[in-house]
C-alpha cells in the first residue's frame, strides 16, 4: 500500500474527528439541531455541507482559504474555554494530515469539503440522502471510539 493510499484509508476516523469533534463533545443532538436548518428532524447533505463550511470558516482565522494546525489549535482552545468542546487526543497536525491530499501541511476548503462529503456518505447508513438523529449519533459514537 503506498503512502497516499494509507493516508486515505485511515482518513475516515481521523477526518470525522476533525470535522465533527465539537459535535461529539458538545452532544450529538445539539450539533444535529444546529445543522438541521429546516427543522425537519433530518440533516440533509446540503445542511451537513453548510455546517462543515461554517466550522471551516471559524477555524480559518486569517481567512486565506486554508486551515493550519495552529489555527485549528486556536479554535479548539477557544471552544474549550467556552465549555463547548474538550481535547480529543488527536493532534491538529494529524487531523489535517489525514485529509491533506496535496501534502502541503494545511487543509484547504476543497479538501475539507471533500472530506465532509465522504463522511456524510459513510454516516448515511440507509442511503436516503439524509442523516436521522440515530445515524448522526451512531456516526459520532463510532468516531469517538476511533472508528471510520
Amino acid at each position: 500500500m503506498n503512502r497516499v493510499t494509507t493516508r486515505c484509508s485511515t482518513a475516515g476516523g481521523l477526518l470525522l474527528a476533525m470535522l465533527l469533534s465539537p459535535a461529539v463533545m458538545a452532544g450529538h443532538g445539539d450539533k444535529a439541531k444546529m445543522m438541521d436548518t429546516n427543522a425537519d428532524g433530518m440533516v440533509s447533505a446540503s445542511e451537513h455541507s453548510a455546517g462543515a463550511k461554517k466550522m471551516f470558516d471559524a477555524m480559518d482565522a486569517n481567512h486565506d482559504g486554508n486551515v493550519t494546525a495552529a489555527e485549528m489549535d486556536a479554535r479548539h482552545q477557544a471552544k474549550m474555554k467556552d465549555g463547548k468542546t474538550v481535547k480529543t487526543g488527536i493532534s491538529s497536525a494529524d487531523k489535517i494530515k489525514a485529509i491533506d491530499t496535496n501534502g502541503d501541511g494545511q487543509l484547504s476548503a476543497a479538501e475539507h469539503e471533500a472530506g465532509s462529503q465522504k463522511k456524510f456518505a459513510e454516516m448515511d447508513s440507509n442511503k436516503d440522502g439524509n442523516l436521522s438523529q440515530a445515524e448522526f449519533t451512531a456516526g459520532h459514537e463510532s468516531m469517538a471510539k476511533g472508528g471510520r
